[in-house]
């Protein structure tokens, strides 16, 4: 590690020490969505010093988002959200290999082979199914969620757990737009990333437990899958 990269990591590595650290830069993770919980999540890990970082997204900057999504301002409005992202995060940490897989999360989706774990930060059913499916065995799917004051995280073990769409067969895309607010946006990527730094470690601490957070009156529950 240089001196500039002890200098950077130097607060972290004294809580989880040299080998930790280690595994986080040899690794490869997905951020599905790059949007409110996909802005911070990526951020966050490109600060911790994720070796190498694909980001997936299509949309474009609008005013609405500007009250949580962490990366851009009001000059970006109107802006491909990906290469903008990747503009960001390069700008945080230039030693992170950063990735842009452009288009829409379908049927044709394909996570590249070297991922070790997923972060869904997406915002519907229907392309969270799709990108499950587009796991190998063996990848770990981090998913995070929200609306108002609740949010929830669960770890998945693609072709061990069960699958994604199976445990949210019933789930219903709410119409128009989702409530949320910054607060509960940053709780729930924070817990997400804190989650994905498990899954490097290998020790998931919430596979096959969905982490259910009530913000309202700072209430916390699991759920076993």
């Amino acid at each position: 590690m240089s001196l500039a990269a002890e200098q950077r990591y130097a607060r972290q590595v004294l809580h989880w020490g040299g080998e930790k650290q280690r595994q986080i830069e040899q690794s490869s993770l997905l951020v599905a969505g790059v949007g409110g919980l996909g802005a911070t999540v990526s951020q966050l890990l490109v600060r911790a010093g994720i070796g190498r970082l694909y980001l997936v997204d299509d949309g474009v900057l609008d005013w609405p988002d500007l009250n949580r999504q962490t990366l851009y301002g009001e000059k970006d409005i109107g802006r491909a959200k990906l290469p903008l992202a990747r503009e960001r995060l390069n700008q945080i940490n230039s030693a992170t290999r950063i990735s842009e897989l452009a288009g829409r999360i379908d049927g044709a989706f394909r996570v590249p082979s070297e991922v070790n774990g997923v972060a869904d930060c997406l915002d519907n059913y229907r392309s969270r199914f799709s990108l499950y499916r587009a796991l190998a065995a063996g990848t770990y799917f981090v998913h995070g969620g929200l609306s108002g004051d609740n949010g929830q995280v669960l770890t998945l073990l693609a072709g061990k757990s069960q699958p994604f769409d199976e445990i949210f067969a019933g789930a219903v895309q709410p119409e128009g737009s989702i409530p949320v607010t910054p607060d509960s946006v940053v709780v729930i990527a924070g817990l997400m990333v804190n989650e994905l730094f498990n899954v490097l470690w290998g020790t998931p601490k919430l596979l096959d437990r969905c982490l259910v957070v009530g913000l309202a009156d700072f209430s916390m529950a699991f759920l076993e899958i």
